[in-house]
């Protein structure tokens, strides 16, 4: 099984010239594709970017562990995290057609919505519920006031000895928050690499460790990034398909495509366009370049699901603005099918339809609409699983973690920070009594006499 990249959607034969990217133009692109791959091998090289080394993850080691963890009477785990600690391995799991035998349910506690975190936890058997706690830094508020939520309730229900055997987590080696909560409270751990950002972090522990324990052949997994990586490295352009869809992205961004729709047509592939957003947004919507110069770049990511956005957003697409490239995720195979039944009264309008099955009615809806969008002048790739197996989902991943650094590099910014959100962050503390944020909490509140809205309803 393999994962293909198809640019034919952006040819000046199919789409004209205004929105389309030609061979002459990916030539013209060539030694900068060049100079950017250079400059992220000699990164790598220096220990920095250490995604680029996460497909040589022991998957075996933890797939040990997960066994026996699974076989110690757990039906489900929670994994608390946020961002770049929850939303890849949600993708992931999310993509399997069905739980594995032994499998644990998985359940996400990412937000701090109070009544989402009430009503997941009011359903829990803490008896058989293990919890998986991911934060970098140790301090994620939204993360570690969950957690503390789960320990304190898993304590008053099993005694603080035993609740120790359900916490699980995963964080930086050295932080005063989690790690050394988890070291004090006796709790399986395991690093998250210091090289390797939050958003890049699907093929770490952050994502393997619940996906192991969900049953996820997460060796699969690593096997299929590996194959991607090995793409990534090819020095000739030509052979390099990663380097080409970077090439486009970024032709299509200069060219005015500076919104990217990614359109699953799979349910089991949408939350990959979640973890992407993240991806895209966090690591190339940038104020300033390297040389400190204010640029503000970078393409907004949008999510879409095939055939269902068809009926809400395709409108847009097709007449609005041309200043999207539409990314469609298409799958070969699925792994399960139904079929339209072949019985007598389907209405004569709709009799082609019987006998079809539902996967080819949707990759119908798929080609139907790309063509559309083609014959309306507006740039489409296609990513195409043979199906949708661990393989090519790593494959994926990795793929779109490189065209990130390689984008990167192009627009001449960093990719692996994420400044604009900090501001943020320490106004929250600041609000919350934080000790020594009394400046920011300040700053928070110096709106809230223009802040008392108008009356509605």
């Amino acid at each position: 099984m393999t994962l293909r990249y198809d640019a034919s959607g952006l040819s000046p034969t199919i789409i004209g010239d205004k929105m389309s990217v030609s061979g002459e133009q990916r030539d013209a692109l060539r030694a900068r594709l060049e100079e950017a791959l250079g400059n992220v091998k000699a990164a790598h090289e220096r220990g920095e970017l250490g995604f680029i080394d996460c497909p040589d993850f022991d998957a075996q080691e933890v797939q040990a562990w997960a066994a026996d963890k699974r076989a110690q009477g757990f039906t489900d785990q929670v994994v608390i995290g946020i961002g770049g600690s929850s939303l890849g391995a949600r993708a992931v799991y999310e993509s399997m057609a069905e739980l594995p035998d032994g499998g644990l349910r998985t359940h996400f506690a990412e937000n701090v919505d109070p009544v989402g975190v009430a009503n997941l936890f009011d359903g829990l058997d803490f008896s058989k519920t293990l919890f998986v706690v991911i934060t970098k830094s140790g301090s994620t508020v939204e993360t570690m006031t969950k957690f503390w939520y789960a320990w304190d309730r898993a304590v008053d229900e099993l005694g603080e000895d035993e609740a120790s055997s359900h916490f699980v987590a995963i964080t930086g080696p050295d932080n005063a928050g989690l790690r050394a909560l988890a070291d004090d409270k006796g709790f399986d751990t395991f690093p998250v690499p210091p090289n390797v950002g939050g958003r890049f972090s699907v093929l770490t522990a952050v994502g393997l460790v619940p996906l192991a324990l969900a049953g996820y052949d997460i060796a699969a997994l690593v096997d299929g990034a590996g194959r991607a990586r090995d793409v990534s490295m090819t020095d000739s352009v030509d052979d390099n398909a990663i380097l080409k869809a970077a090439a486009d992205m970024f032709e299509l961004y200069e060219r005015g495509a500076d919104q990217v729709v990614m359109m699953a047509y799979s349910d089991q592939l949408l939350a990959m366009a979640d973890w992407f957003r993240q991806l895209w947004a966090e690591s190339l919507g940038k104020a300033k370049n390297r040389q400190g110069e204010e640029v503000n770049v970078g393409m907004t990511p949008i999510k879409a699901l095939g055939a269902i956005d068809q009926h809400s957003q395709a409108q847009l697409y097709m007449e609005g603005p041309n200043d999207k490239h539409v990314v469609f995720l298409e799958v070969e195979s699925f792994d399960r099918e139904v079929t339209v039944p072949e019985r007598e009264g389907l209405p004569e309008s709709l009799s082609h339809l019987a006998g079809k099955s539902l996967g080819e009615i949707l990759n119908a809806e798929l080609q139907g609409t790309r063509r559309a969008l083609q014959e309306a002048g507006r740039p489409t790739t296609t990513w195409r699983f043979d199906a949708v197996a661990p393989g090519e989902i790593g494959a994926f991943i990795f793929a779109w973690e490189f065209i990130t650094a390689i984008t990167g590099e192009l627009l001449d910014i960093n990719a692996f920070d994420q400044p604009g959100v900090e501001l943020g962050k320490k106004l929250a503390h600041g609000l919350l009594g934080r000790q020594g944020f009394e400046e920011w909490a300040e700053m928070a509140r110096s709106d809230e006499a223009e802040a008392s809205g108008e009356e509605i309803g």
